[in-house]
């Protein structure tokens, strides 16, 4: 197939976004085998998001430090003579759209998985992230309580 061809579903004709999908992402519809990626074209796409986030992953790492050489974490921190656990901010997949930190080359959510073990993986990121926003509150109280506390301890 041509690559500047239009994919469309067969049953309600709208365009086909993700090839990846063995159905149509509105109408649900099975898409036929010659729209899908192919496997060789499906590696060659992996390895083409795998460049793109390693580049990624140097350029900040070279606006970061001024060697363009150096990508594995630890090089860094020895470079900034820092300790190895330098932290710094996730970037987002461009797959899967959720962070990922610089330790990782690659997304451990979305990397070589299925569409539906990516599905699983986001709402399993979704609900770890508010279990963990609800402990977040609880510290917070029980920081402001520690705080009264003690400003009543020292009122005394």
């Amino acid at each position: 197939m041509q690559s500047n061809m239009k994919y469309k579903c067969p049953n309600c004709d709208k365009t086909i976004f993700n090839r990846r999908l063995s159905h149509c992402e509105f109408c649900n519809f099975e898409l036929p085998q010659e729209l899908l990626l192919s496997n060789t074209e499906k590696i060659k796409l992996d390895n083409e998001y795998k460049a793109v986030q390693l580049n990624t992953s140097r350029q900040r790492l070279s606006k970061d430090v001024g060697y363009s050489g150096v990508t594995e974490l630890n090089e860094v921190s020895f470079m900034l003579g820092e300790l190895s656990l330098r932290t710094r901010a996730p970037r987002q997949c461009i797959k899967c759209s959720l962070p990922v930190s610089e330790d990782f080359e690659e997304c451990p959510y979305c990397f070589e998985k299925n569409e539906s073990e990516v599905s699983k993986a986001k709402v399993n990121y979704q609900q770890e992230m508010k279990l963990v926003q609800g402990l977040g509150k609880y510290f917070l109280i029980a920081f402001a309580i520690v705080a009264l506390i003690m400003i009543g301890a020292f009122a005394i």
